[in-house]
């Protein structure tokens, strides 16, 4: 049961770092910004090494819904008001070409995975949040996205079985198996010349001078002239500077065996806490009610929190679903203090990058910030790295 759904049938034969290598560049951690970097290097031709503590997407971007969505981890009219109308659109069109550059790579590199298109589903079970779905669509249909708003009877008789009173339509968004696509970016990568390295946990990264990076693990050390750090929640353990700004908070999830079909597309609820579809073979999968336990869920621990699982199995049963759960785990997302991801260079460390703190929309924002990364080292400089620099906190 504690096995993720999405590497249930993985078969990885992981190749381990032994002895000392040497490359250009370095990428620390295989999930999605790892494996987007170390793909766009390669194939710019740059010689790229990958390094992964466990095999490629094991970790977070191995354990999450699936969910290509638009924007931040805020509504967008609460991004507006924290961050301005100009760099919230500005913000929020990243994450539009992010699903663009993902559908392109699936289709160039045949990635199967698949990847849906069919929008998404953002519901208000309150007046609140009624009040702020309605705000939000507005905005973005100011700011030239598509937003369309349905009310109750526009929604499936499940929902407003749960009671959920009004929806916003995302048609841009998407879906897809989150594990089979960063792997497939990971084979990629692979056919364009990068070396990857699964089992090979860093024990020490020294990054202080350019040209003279040098990276340890049990097995072996990399020598480059350059690093890239994309190891998002754990990224405070290898450069001290994210120790006090990306936090490990720990997300619930579950899969029921296949039932009928009920869920056109993702679907957030509860402020964006709630959250759920039903895959290609139509199985529910469920995540969040984090807010249930907010200190509880902290830390590197993938543990299953019975008490969640419970009322996340409660909402099933509210929905009218009735499949049995097959599946219960948990991953570990990175939390940056702003609730914006940090990309880019890292402050007293001259040679080192980092792609972190996706705060739970790694798929909004992780792929186009690897290959934004990848730009940074090649040509010194990207706009999604200005909009997103790590050293805003200094």
């Amino acid at each position: 049961m504690s096995t993720p759904y999405w590497l249930q049938d993985s078969t990885a034969s992981p190749s381990t770092l032994s002895g000392v290598v040497e490359t250009d560049v370095i990428v620390i951690g295989g999930g999605l910004c790892g494996t987007s970097a170390a793909f766009h290097l390669a194939q710019a031709g740059i010689n790229v090494a990958l390094l992964e503590a466990r095999t490629l997407s094991e970790s977070a971007s191995g354990r999450n819904a699936g969910f290509l969505l638009q924007g931040t981890a805020e509504r967008y009219n609460r991004a507006v008001e924290l961050m301005g109308r100009e760099r919230a659109r500005r913000i929020h069109q990243w994450s539009i070409e992010n699903h663009e550059r993902m559908a392109e790579v699936i289709a160039t590199e045949g990635i199967e995975c698949a990847y849906q298109k069919r929008g998404s589903l953002q519901l208000a079970g309150s007046p609140q949040e009624e009040q702020e779905l309605v705000e939000s669509a507005e905005l973005l249909v100011e700011d030239g996205f598509e937003a369309t708003l349905l009310a109750a009877a526009e929604l499936p008789e499940s929902l407003q079985q749960a009671g959920f009173t009004m929806g916003v339509h995302l048609p841009a968004d998407g879906e897809l198996h989150p594990a089979r696509f960063v792997q497939g970016v990971g084979r990629a990568a692979r056919r364009q010349g990068a070396q990857i390295f699964e089992g090979s946990r860093v024990t020490a990264l020294d990054a202080g001078s350019t040209g003279e990076v040098r990276v340890q693990t049990d097995g072996g050390e990399v020598r480059a002239a350059m690093a890239i750090l994309a190891t998002n929640a754990r990224a405070g353990e290898l450069i001290p500077y994210f120790a006090d700004k990306v936090d490990p908070v720990r997300g619930q999830m579950l899969a029921t065996a296949p039932c009928d079909p009920m869920f056109t597309c993702p679907i957030y609820a509860n402020h964006g806490y709630d959250y759920w579809r039903q895959d290609e073979h139509n199985r529910v999968v469920l995540g969040g009610w984090r807010n249930l336990d907010p200190e509880g869920e902290v830390g590197h621990e993938e543990t299953v929190s019975t008490d969640i699982q419970s009322k996340m199995v409660e909402f099933l049963a509210s929905m009218g679903v009735t499949a049995p759960v097959t599946h219960q785990w948990a991953g570990i997302m990175g939390f940056s203090r702003d609730g914006l991801p940090m990309v880019g260079p890292v402050p007293g460390s001259p040679a080192a990058l980092a792609g972190v703190g996706f705060t739970g929309h790694g798929f909004g924002f992780a792929f186009l910030a690897g290959r934004a990364l990848a730009a940074q080292v090649m040509e010194g400089a990207h706009g999604f790295c200005e909009d997103f620099d790590p050293r805003r906190f200094t």
